[in-house]
């Protein structure tokens, strides 16, 4: 019984969703209208207007046009895997995550990895030309590279692990094309998650037939080996 796996620790990877919070520019931002209001009408409601690629979320392979594959169709246990955290925190604007960078993490990709990268962007969250168009993003050769290595899913700090540029709809491609899911609009700035091993289980909203979903997603440790 002593072998027993317990949570030693968990660290919220999910940013908030509040009304007009940054989003993509092509989008309209979430609108939150309060439906009761409690000292009013007994019961606080509210309700929420938003795409369904909002703040922390995870998209399907069905996001792009061409696959099928939706973010309810995949077993539950593809949602959970062993993290793997790229610290690209030292990128600078609108730089490219390349091969190189990954390299140094290779021998822990498996297929059980949910390799996370970590530029500092989801910091600068803002209504900024900096958060929205500079972000570093994933090349084309290393979404390739991750691909190749089997890994399991793959997210980024940023609303697009692409970035905004020319190159976002192939990497998105050839990332969703091998039927992975993607998270995007991660929090990853918690210094505990460069120490140790973690396990991220990320909860997408089951929606029939979803492109994506807006998602809860964390790390964890356990206080033994499982």
């Amino acid at each position: 019984m002593n072998n027993i796996p317990s949570i030693k620790k968990m660290i919220d990877l999910s940013q908030d969703i509040y009304h007009l919070c940054p989003v993509l520019p092509a989008f309209e931002p979430p609108k939150l209208d309060y439906i009761c209001v409690g000292p009013r009408d007994g019961w606080k409601l509210e309700q929420i207007t938003m795409n369904l690629h909002t703040a922390t979320h995870m998209d399907a392979p069905a996001h792009m046009g061409e696959f099928e594959k939706t973010l309810d169709q995949f077993p539950i246990d593809q949602f959970q895997g062993k993290m793997v955290l790229v610290d690209v925190s030292s990128k600078i604007a609108g730089e490219q995550i390349a091969v190189s960078d990954i390299i140094p993490y290779s021998k822990q990709l498996t297929a059980d990895s949910i390799v996370l990268f970590y530029t500092g962007w989801g910091e600068k969250r803002a209504w900024t030309k900096e958060w929205i168009y500079e972000s570093p993003y994933l090349s084309n050769e290393a979404a390739r590279y991750l691909i190749d290595n089997q890994v399991k899913a793959v997210g980024i700090d940023h609303f697009s692990i692409g970035g905004t540029g020319h190159d976002n709809e192939e990497t998105h491609r050839i990332l969703l094309g091998a039927g992975i899911w993607i998270a995007e609009g991660l929090q990853l700035n918690d210094t505990e998650l460069l120490q140790g091993d973690w396990h991220v289980f990320a909860m997408p909203v089951k929606i029939r037939d979803s492109s994506g979903a807006p998602a809860r997603i964390v790390a964890l440790q356990w206080t033994c080996s499982r």
